[in-house]
């Protein structure tokens, strides 16, 4: 089975501004450089990526703070766009794990392999087209099977929690 994809492209990592002490303009620079490589993508990899480029090997609950408020105010400013997916990882759609986020000029959701990310980073919107493209290819196709293809599209070899999780909010929705 093939599945419809764009190849992922990781953001060519370059120095930013320490987040905990970056004007709103450099967040916002780096944040929107870094989505038009990676977009559409959830805010903790966003976050993570920034943090990492400005040499800070750890996110604690003060600089993510000051990230979720400079994103905020990009979505209030219409630089980003904030998509508040239902991801059962996360403590429900004020929690910024399941913001997925991205430049106004991009699509809402783009199929991508998986790239530099993990299975949890993957937005549920992309899961639940990639799920689409499966089950329109076989309409008889058992939940197994399902599980089975995601994860091959992906390259990925064990159903863990985490894909049950994900994938079944998906197939219940």
């Amino acid at each position: 089975m093939t599945i419809k994809y764009t190849e992922f492209t990781p953001w060519p990592e370059r120095s930013t501004a320490d987040p905990r002490r970056a004007t709103q303009a450099q967040f916002m620079h780096g944040m929107c450089e870094i989505l038009a490589s990676e977009g559409p993508l959830q805010a903790l990899p966003l976050f993570q990526a920034y943090a990492k480029a400005a040499g800070l090997l750890k996110i604690a609950s003060t600089p993510r703070k000051l990230f979720e408020r400079a994103l905020l105010a990009g979505e209030k400013n219409g630089e980003v766009i904030i998509e508040r997916e239902d991801d059962p990882e996360t403590n429900g759609l004020e929690d910024s794990v399941c913001w997925v986020t991205r430049l106004p000029t991009q699509q809402r959701v783009i199929v991508r392999d998986l790239g530099t990310r993990g299975f949890a980073d993957i937005p549920m919107s992309e899961l639940e087209v990639v799920i689409g493209q499966i089950k329109a290819a076989n309409k008889k196709i058992q939940r197994d099977d399902i599980y089975r293809a995601v994860l091959d599209h992906y390259g990925l070899l064990k159903v863990t929690a985490l894909v049950k999780r994900r994938l079944n909010k998906v197939l219940e929705g």
